[in-house]
């Protein structure tokens, strides 16, 4: 098998990656895999799409959730397969496929496992063209806001805990106008505190943003962050924790391909927690099955 490997040589761990991925492929009586590094400029999809030209089987990405991203968009629609080795801070599409926390397990399953198809999200931002991808989470407001807010060292020391802080003071700030359409229906005027397009069930602290969620189904799972009271956090809260199946208030979720949002005024959005913006405008549209990863 002719294996590459996309590597973000910013994280810590990535050279084990590599002796690892290497390693394997000896064994296994393979071609030395071909290493492409990501750079501030190219963040893996270019990496990816000249490892597709140069007739890869197999894709690993090591990195954490945007390396993981920009390497699933070059490899969207081609048939390549994506292994992926988290070596992030939050891993959040490994998280949701049960993937190894090791490198080592990572890098076999990565190498061995069964590949399983899993949708992309797509964003465009304002009037801008650009295809900016997404595997697990899209979300404008102050959700968002929260992610620009945390500090991105104390991020890299101590994992998604940094969230904590931003989070609290997020929640209590006010929701503000915007106006919603779901696969291209009749707009919708709603104030929310966020609103988010997940393709991925879980986060972290065990936490189900979209309990019943499905990363193969060609759906996002909508959320509309409406909370008017503190109080009504408990409930958002409880809904995710607990998994309930029904909407709580100050909580609406809905099944969704396509969504466009509008806000009166420049909001952050965040792809994945990479922040983008501020914008008026988020629109996404869910790619069906247009990743094969390997699992376990």
């Amino acid at each position: 098998m002719r294996v590459a490997l996309v590597l973000n040589p910013s994280k810590g761990g990535w050279e084990r990656v590599l002796e690892g991925v290497t390693s394997a492929a000896v064994a296994a009586g393979w071609p030395d895999p071909a290493v492409h590094l990501t750079t501030r400029e190219e963040t893996g999809r270019a990496q990816a799409a000249d490892a597709v030209a140069d007739g890869a089987e197999l894709v690993v990405a090591g990195g954490g959730d945007g390396t993981v991203r920009s390497v699933a968009h070059g490899l969207a629609g081609t048939g390549v397969e994506l292994g992926i080795v988290p070596i992030g801070t939050a891993n959040l599409l490994a998280h949701n496929l049960d993937l190894p926390r090791t490198v080592e397990a990572a890098v076999e399953v990565a190498l061995t496992g069964t590949a399983r198809p899993v949708d992309l999200g797509i964003a465009h931002v304002d009037d801008d063209a650009s295809d900016l991808p997404f595997v697990v989470l899209a979300g404008m407001g102050h959700d968002a806001a929260t992610v620009a807010a945390t500090r991105p060292g104390l991020k890299e020391r101590i994992g998604w805990p940094a969230y904590i802080a931003p989070a609290a003071v997020s929640a209590l700030r006010r929701p503000v106008p915007v106006t919603i359409r779901h696969d291209g229906g009749d707009p919708e005027h709603v104030r929310v505190w966020s609103v988010l397009a997940a393709n991925c069930t879980r986060v972290r602290a065990g936490v189900h943003i979209a309990p019943g969620g499905l990363v193969d189904d060609g759906l996002f799972d909508v959320l509309e962050v409406v909370v008017k009271r503190p109080g009504q956090w408990l409930g958002v809260a409880a809904k995710g924790v607990f998994r309930l199946p029904r909407d709580v208030a100050g909580l609406t979720t809905r099944a969704t391909r396509e969504l466009e949002v509008v806000s009166e005024e420049p909001l952050h959005v965040q792809l994945d927690g990479d922040v983008v913006g501020p914008a008026r405008r988020l629109h996404v549209r869910c790619e069906e099955r247009a990743l094969l990863v390997r699992t376990g």
